[in-house]
């Protein structure tokens, strides 16, 4: 599986990336319920989303509590529905750890955190998206009125770097896409990564710690972490043709406050 997968310390964030794969030998590290839903995807990229995204979390889990992937018990839950079906917001049974996953375009992101919940989000900047139309949605008036201010060409980057941070946020609380980002504004594209309102934030509530991260060209990526400010410390994976995870990049490659 691996040889070295770095410990998360008490208090501290990780964060995975990796390009999406299609490696058969990582179909056997997934249950059965995450195989049924790998095969109904009709996209190959999509499937290769998903099961990198799948096979990375279990193994970075397993690494983690010391057992194997499959023995890792994943859960999901939602807070707002009481639909049978697994979905929701991503965890690990009869465990402290905190997770999220995250996956666009080619990459794939997955956080672990002993600091608080964790949302993490990685978005592909498109050359050519629907930027203009979704900000009249999404976005805050502030935020709008600082997307406008942008130069023309850095629009679509701009408008990227706001979801990525408000989806971040909205995943570690565990709302997901039940709360209207438009209700959240977060700082500016070019400013320090920042949650600045809430509006109708119900009470009590931990504070949220927010995060730019380098996901790699042509892509924006966040990770925001409820509770008491910590380090994050970010990795990259690559995947062998045997399924076997590499760590290029070994030990801290970056670490700030969140």
């Amino acid at each position: 599986m691996s040889a070295d997968v770095p410990r998360v310390g008490a208090g501290e964030c990780h964060v995975w990336f990796a390009d999406a794969v299609h490696v058969p030998a990582l179909l056997a590290l997934l249950d059965d319920r995450e195989r049924a839903r790998h095969d109904a995807f009709v996209r190959a990229g999509d499937r290769a989303l998903y099961l990198t995204a799948h096979a990375l979390a279990r193994q970075l889990v397993a690494a983690q509590l010391g057992v194997g992937p499959l023995a890792v018990r994943l859960t999901q839950e939602c807070r707002h529905c009481d639909r049978p079906e697994p979905h929701g917001k991503p965890g690990v049974a009869d465990a402290d750890l905190e997770l999220s996953w995250s996956h666009s375009g080619g990459r794939v992101a997955v956080a672990l955190s002993l600091a608080g919940p964790v949302g993490v989000d990685i978005e592909e900047v498109a050359a050519e998206g629907r930027a203009a139309e979704l900000a009249a949605t999404v976005l805050s008036a502030v935020e709008r009125a600082e997307l406008e201010r942008l130069p023309a060409a850095e629009r679509a980057a701009g408008f990227i770097r706001y979801w990525a941070r408000k989806e971040a946020v909205l995943k570690a609380t565990g709302d997901g896409l039940m709360v209207e980002p438009a209700l959240l504004t977060v700082s500016a594209p070019d400013a320090p990564a920042a949650l600045l309102e809430w509006r109708e934030r119900a009470e009590p509530h931990l504070p949220v710690r927010l995060r730019d991260l380098d996901a790699g060209d042509g892509h924006r990526a966040a990770v925001a972490v409820l509770g008491a400010e910590c380090p994050v410390v970010l990795h990259e994976a690559v995947y062998g043709g045997d399924g076997t995870l590499r760590h290029p990049r070994r030990g801290v490659v970056t670490s700030a406050r969140c």
